[in-house]
């Protein structure tokens, strides 16, 4: 398979997501068996709220709201760039920085930092 085919399917699996998101209420599986919020508890309604320009609820819904917003429209933009101007680094150089194991601490320790902030 070749790159333009691999970013604009990515692409398309974000939108696809997105809009199912949009169209179809989501429970959290974890919060209905066991109580708890996870680190993902609150995306859709600070989403939203991020698009409303109302950033405090945002950070109340889920701290981690804003900056997975803006690696979101960030990849995005990066993917259609890309599919235009026929590059295709920036997968690549995701997977890259994804497979060195400081940024999967940080990502691990901000998870838990989120499931500890949504449970109180």
């Amino acid at each position: 398979m070749n790159n333009r085919i691999k970013n604009i399917f990515v692409l398309l699996t974000l939108i696809i997501f997105f809009s199912i998101i949009y169209i179809t209420p989501v429970a959290c599986i974890i919060k209905q068996a066991t109580g708890f919020y996870c680190p993902a508890c609150g995306l859709t309604r600070a989403f939203f709220s991020i698009l409303s320009f109302d950033f405090i609820s945002a950070v109340k819904y889920n701290i981690l709201s804003i900056p997975l917003f803006i690696f979101i429209i960030f990849t995005v933009i990066s993917l259609v760039y890309e599919i235009i101007t026929n590059k295709f680094n920036y997968i690549p150089y995701l997977l890259n920085c994804l497979s060195k194991r400081k940024i999967i601490f940080v990502i691990f320790f901000l998870l838990g930092l989120s499931c500890i902030i949504n449970n109180l």
